[in-house]
């Protein structure tokens, strides 16, 4: 069963749920707060023996949900 990750907007924790694939779609209690997080986009990883998954370096941004909330300027 895979790891999903999750993000909840009600009090801004970040947490992981295994589940199978089935329920992957279905949004996840929080364990702080109790309500539904949020599904987050992660890095797909997994470990053979044949074949290494290429190393990632960590970003130094701010994840996209803590940058500022700015509405894109027109180009006139």
């Amino acid at each position: 069963m895979p790891i999903y990750e999750y993000y909840c907007g009600n009090c801004g924790q970040e947490f992981e749920v295994l589940r199978p694939v089935s329920q992957s779609s279905e949004p996840a209690n929080c364990g702080t707060c109790g309500k539904p997080g949020e599904r987050q986009l992660s890095n797909f990883a997994f470990k053979s023996n044949t074949f290494t998954s290429p190393k990632f370096k960590a970003s130094l941004e701010k994840p996209m949900r803590a940058r500022d909330q700015q509405p894109a300027k027109d180009a006139d």
